[in-house]
């Protein structure tokens, strides 16, 4: 019989969140990223041509950082600031982060935008991403009376800052769990095939 991972049913759900860093905000909702979740990351091969050869040889240039992009509906239905008060929160992950005194100073339009602490949905611990992308798109013929939206799509694209400590920790993580997955995977092998049942 395969590896029961399952515990007794929780009484709770963890919900989505991201943390601002540098504005010390919690961002959630009650509705969660409505598209997939994807999880990429580059690695760089090189060819390099042999003459006469039939076959390159393959050089590894290294990796690029790991990148999350998911879609996330922000939906507030009432007739006065619609979901206004949330697409705030977002909108200062495309700003510089010069926090309130910052506002009347001449020079702080010059840092970056904020980092934010997420890991919802993607399988790791909680790791700190750069900001790449957050547009929104405000869904026609969804706004109120006094002309705000209250259903908006918002795209984003996060970046993994993989030269900060917590990272290391989710290697640490990574090794032990492939271990475990290794494990598993071969007992649940084993034991479907003496008992001819599905691991799945």
């Amino acid at each position: 019989m395969p590896v029961n991972l399952n515990i007794p049913k929780f009484k709770f759900g963890l919900p989505w969140f991201m943390f601002d860093l540098s504005n010390r905000q919690l961002i959630t909702s009650i509705t969660i990223p409505m598209s997939d979740i994807q999880d990429n990351k580059d690695v760089f091969l090189t060819e390099q041509p042999i003459p006469g050869a039939a076959f390159s040889h393959v050089h590894a240039g290294g990796m690029g950082n790991r990148k999350i992009q998911f879609t996330l509906p922000v939906v507030k239905r009432n007739n006065t600031v619609g979901n206004m008060l949330l697409l705030r929160q977002f909108m200062n992950l495309r700003e510089p982060s010069f926090g309130w005194r910052g506002i009347f100073k001449a020079n702080e339009q010059f840092k970056p935008n904020p980092k934010v602490l997420f890991s919802w949905g993607v399988g790791t611990v909680p790791l700190i991403y750069f900001v790449k992308k957050v547009s929104f798109k405000h869904k026609q013929g969804m706004t109120n009376n006094l002309g705000n939206p209250t259903f908006t799509e918002v795209d984003f694209e996060l970046w993994l800052d993989e030269a900060h400590p917590y990272n290391k920790t989710e290697m640490m993580m990574r090794r032990l769990g492939s271990l475990g997955g290794m494990a598993t995977q071969a007992y649940d092998m084993i034991t479907s095939y003496t008992s001819n049942e599905r691991p799945y």
